[in-house]
């Protein structure tokens, strides 16, 4: 489970950065594999105190990487390590 509460608005990494972090790191230690859907914007929202916005920048920062993919209307999910 993520740990949440390591998100600290003000600090020097911008928020979104942190965010993306939290969820890279746990996408790496197996706590989400290929296909599995990542918290709704939403609940990262209630969890963390950060807005909409900010949480839909990291995951649009972790899209740009390639570790997830959004669907409109379905979620974000993990996609498979390209180990090529």
């Amino acid at each position: 489970m993520v740990d949440w509460t390591k998100v600290k608005p003000g600090a020097y990494t911008p928020v979104y950065v942190q965010v993306a972090q939290l969820i890279r790191d746990a996408i790496s230690a197996g706590e989400y594999g290929p296909g599995d859907r990542l918290p709704s914007e939403t609940v990262i929202q209630q969890e963390t105190g950060v807005s909409r916005l900010t949480t839909r920048k990291s995951y649009r920062m972790l899209a740009d990487e390639g570790l997830i993919v959004t669907v409109h209307g379905r979620g974000s999910f993990v996609l498979p390590v390209d180990e090529t």
